[in-house]
């Protein structure tokens, strides 16, 4: 991913910042709009141990803090025992049915499964069949500490289109056609500087209220009991389901719990993610993750110790060089 730093600056400035970008201005014929990377979509699993939630919470800011995208979309949650069953999607469901088929308010239903509402642009009145719904016990209700998506920015910039090499050209030919790719490519980078610099004052206010919600985390939060392999294949599962149902570049960040690291997981279900763990301090564990995703279609699996995860959490997430 393109990592996107922040600026300083106000939002109100990103709507005076570069008015042909704000425009929005007629795409012509030998211009096309922009394709951006896709957006994150950031699912973060901290272990509420004592002693150990504080310092994940301040490495997960310093993510935050590094870079975002447009329409990003972040969950934290809790390294639980339980979160409850798991419902899988029939014809003519929702979430309303769901709810009262099984004893729970929709309000209950909508925060456990963010993944099905605005967090990922839909509503929450449309379901698919198929899909996978948690259904709360009510043992952990604070499980998910944040779901908070990123505002879309200013619109991406029209590039001017890479001119075809001419068939059998003379030598003049050649370098006016050079010339004209090299022109090219400049004003394109140009562009897309400038339209990164826009996004970057957009999303800088929102970054810096995810920042204040993760600061806002209580001691409450914290617990006696230290983390195993069942509590890890738990909140791996809820994670999964949260991730399906998330558009973009789609990342499971395991912050705590990683030394449990699971003998196996279910074939496909990290279809497309990218899974990252860190804070490992168990010398097998690395080869323990790497064995397990083996059949989960994982796009990469990234194993971190503490050192490394000081040096190159916010790098590998946010794909900065």
């Amino acid at each position: 991913m393109n990592s996107i730093k922040r600026v300083s600056g106000l939002l109100g400035l990103a709507a005076f910042a570069l008015p042909a970008l704000a425009c929005n201005p007629v795409t012509r014929s030998n211009e096309e709009v922009y394709q951006p990377p896709p957006s994150l979509a950031l699912v973060a699993i901290v272990d509420p141990s004592q002693g150990r939630l504080p310092a994940q919470l301040r490495q997960l800011q310093d993510v935050i803090k590094s870079g975002a995208t447009p329409n990003e979309a972040i969950v934290v949650m809790l390294l639980e025992p339980s979160f409850g069953a798991t419902y899988v999607v029939q014809k003519g469901d929702s979430l309303s049915s769901i709810a009262a088929a099984h004893g729970l308010t929709l309000a209950a239903l909508e925060a456990a499964n963010p993944q099905l509402g605005p967090l990922s642009g839909r509503n929450w009145k449309l379901i698919y069949s198929g899909e996978h719904v948690l259904l709360p016990n009510g043992a952990t209700p604070g499980a998910l500490l944040i779901a908070s998506k990123a505002p879309t920015g200013p619109p991406p910039p029209n590039l001017v289109r890479i001119p075809a090499a001419p068939n059998n050209p003379t030598d003049y030919q050649r370098a006016q056609h050079e010339h004209a790719v090299a022109s090219a490519t400049s004003t394109n980078q140009s562009r897309i500087a400038a339209w990164n610099d826009a996004v970057s004052q957009a999303l800088q206010p929102w970054q810096a209220q995810v920042v204040a919600q993760l600061d806002g985390v209580s001691a409450a939060n914290t617990v006696a009991r230290q983390p195993d392999a069942s509590m890890l294949a738990a909140s791996l599962l809820a994670a999964q389901i949260t991730l399906q149902g998330l558009k973009g570049r789609r990342v499971l960040l395991v912050l705590g719990g990683g030394d449990a690291a699971p003998s196996s997981l279910p074939a496909k279900s990290l279809d497309g993610v990218e899974l990252v763990i860190a804070n490992l301090n168990d010398a097998g564990a690395t080869a323990r993750w790497e064995s397990a995703a083996t059949t989960t279609g994982a796009v990469s699996v990234t194993a971190l110790d503490a050192a490394l995860t000081q040096l190159k959490l916010a790098q590998v997430v946010d794909h900065q060089t």
